[in-house]
């Protein structure tokens, strides 16, 4: 498990997986992944990208 001083980062591969992955979801799922993630780290960074694009609010 992580702690607060360590900082998960997607390389550019896993990140455009994540992406595709996140395209294919309804807009309410992309907001659960937002969610389940608590806001934070790159899924929820990725997430919070596509939110806008998509005009998905919480």
């Amino acid at each position: 498990m992580a702690n607060d001083e360590t900082k998960t980062v997607l390389d550019e591969t896993s990140a455009a997986a994540v992406r595709l992955m996140l395209g294919t979801l309804a807009d309410h799922d992309v907001a659960e992944v937002y969610e389940a993630t608590g806001g934070q780290g790159p899924i929820a960074d990725l997430a919070a990208e596509a939110m806008p694009a998509r005009n998905i609010d919480l």
